[in-house]
């Protein structure tokens, strides 16, 4: 193979690999300890707006994502309550609104969440399951002021009350789970800071060669090599084809097991006898004289 030829193959490979990387996107456990928190930049959720991601968990309880205007009137929050998705928000200091989904999320599953502001209203989809809330306020517009946080607050938040506009909001307990594929307005946020979260699973622990996809399976990175014609934990092994029973036959038998080798030579030989047999008979028939009836 020539230099160019090699360069061109390794230049593919490169391109493979990074597209891999790009399609991943963030990836972050939370490990539900005292004190987690991730920050992300504020969601300017006033009017017509939404925030997704996919979740994975098996606790029944604990707060997901949290904002509001730092001690006024507006907040929203959700929360995991007994299994299911809780989120409630309030706008200009009127009676909160709440909804609760009848989709339980606790079943260590992964669940797709969409969070859709609209004034007045707030939707909450889980899955296929869509419910929305309005609340009964004199203004429609939601103000926010805080960052967008997600798993938890930080200390500073918990030890000042005043600056949370929902104060029961701080004796929730951490989320403790999985939370990937996060977008703000179909864009994905840039964490600002955490605190007791694993992120970029998949990046950093557990690269897929050669364009493979890596994904969460049972919490644990897995390559997806089922597009690539690579093989293994990483996608980096080359996939051995069979070319049928000839190709086999001609020395390929030292890649297949010794029984399933055993069952194909086995089968060969059956199709070997009955071919022979219908050759013979076409040829006894074909000797026979025509007889005009």
């Amino acid at each position: 193979m020539s230099f160019s030829m090699r360069s061109g193959v390794h230049i593919i490979w490169l391109g493979l690999l990074v597209c891999c990387l790009v399609d991943i996107g963030a990836s972050m456990e939370f490990t539900g300890a005292e004190g987690q928190w991730a920050r992300f930049p504020m969601w300017n959720a006033c009017c017509e707006s939404e925030m997704s991601f996919n979740m994975k968990t098996k606790s029944s309880h604990g707060l997901l994502v949290y904002f509001d205007d730092e001690g006024f009137c507006d907040f929203l929050e959700l929360l995991l309550h007994n299994g299911r998705l809780s989120l409630r928000f309030s706008i200009f200091c009127a009676e909160p609104a709440t909804v609760l989904s009848d989709t339980a999320v606790n079943d260590s599953r992964w669940h797709a969440v969409t969070v859709r502001r609209n004034f007045k209203n707030t939707t909450l989809i889980v899955d296929e399951e869509i419910k929305w809330v309005e609340v009964k306020s004199k203004r429609r517009d939601m103000t926010v002021f805080s960052h967008l946080f997600l798993g938890g607050i930080p200390p500073e938040l918990r030890s000042v009350a005043l600056r949370l506009t929902s104060a029961s909001i701080k004796d929730q307990v951490p989320y403790k789970g999985w939370i990937t594929s996060l977008r703000v307005n179909g864009s994905e946020p840039t964490v600002i800071g955490s605190e007791g979260i694993n992120s970029d699973i998949c990046e950093a622990d557990h690269v897929c060669l050669n364009g493979g996809v890596c994904s969460i399976v049972n919490d644990e990175p897995t390559c997806d090599c089922s597009e690539t014609g690579f093989q293994g934990k990483d996608c980096s092994e080359e996939e051995v084809y069979v070319g049928g029973l000839a190709h086999l036959m001609m020395g390929d038998q030292e890649r297949v097991p010794a029984e399933v080798s055993h069952h194909i030579t086995a089968s060969a030989s059956r199709s070997s006898f009955t071919l022979g047999a219908l050759d013979r008979a076409n040829a006894c028939s074909s000797s026979l004289p025509f007889t005009q009836r």
